[in-house]
């Protein structure tokens, strides 16, 4: 599964807990359960996800390994490819982006990564901080040339932001 190029592993060390977090964040409010008790495949509505050019018939839950996404495909199937994935474990500071190409974005009120591979051209990640131990990653395969699949990440990343877990603010 793609998505778990950038969430596999984490970086030791590498948290940070003056960074990241939504804004507003108050003590008490558990983002990280929030988003657990979340179906990836659920937070689209069905016109949400034809409206960025994606089949809502084609969603597919994955939750093997450190998978915990919903796959979606074009309505003629091919591709792009892209991916909702859910993560309560790790926050954007802790991925481990060693191998790929990350620059800092906001999507939204939320702190925000676009992360690209210069080995894949044709793909893009845009992961939106929720927590210090939370994230949500839009991951897109086959979009084309880079700027195409982050467009097509950024588009989806903004449609998906209103309903995440977040502090009451």
């Amino acid at each position: 599964m793609a998505v778990e190029l950038t969430v596999g592993s984490s970086l030791p060390g590498s948290a940070d807990p003056s960074v990241g977090g939504s804004p507003g964040e108050q003590p008490g409010v558990d983002v990280a359960a929030e988003l657990s008790e979340m179906l990836p495949c659920e937070i689209l509505s069905d016109e949400e996800v034809t409206a960025l050019g994606f089949d809502p018939e084609s969603a597919s839950f994955n939750d093997v390994g450190v998978s915990y996404s919903c796959n979606y495909r074009p309505p003629a199937g091919g591709t792009p490819l892209m991916y909702i994935g859910l993560d309560w474990k790790l926050s954007i500071d802790q991925l481990n982006l060693s191998n790929f190409i990350a620059e800092e974005t906001s999507v939204g009120p939320l702190r925000a990564l676009r992360i690209t591979d210069k080995i894949d051209p044709e793909s893009c990640q845009i992961s939106l901080a929720l927590s210090e131990q939370a994230h949500v990653s839009i991951f897109v395969k086959f979009g084309g040339t880079t700027e195409q699949a982050c467009a097509i990440a950024e588009e989806t990343a903004a449609a998906v932001e209103p309903s995440l877990p977040r502090s009451p603010g």
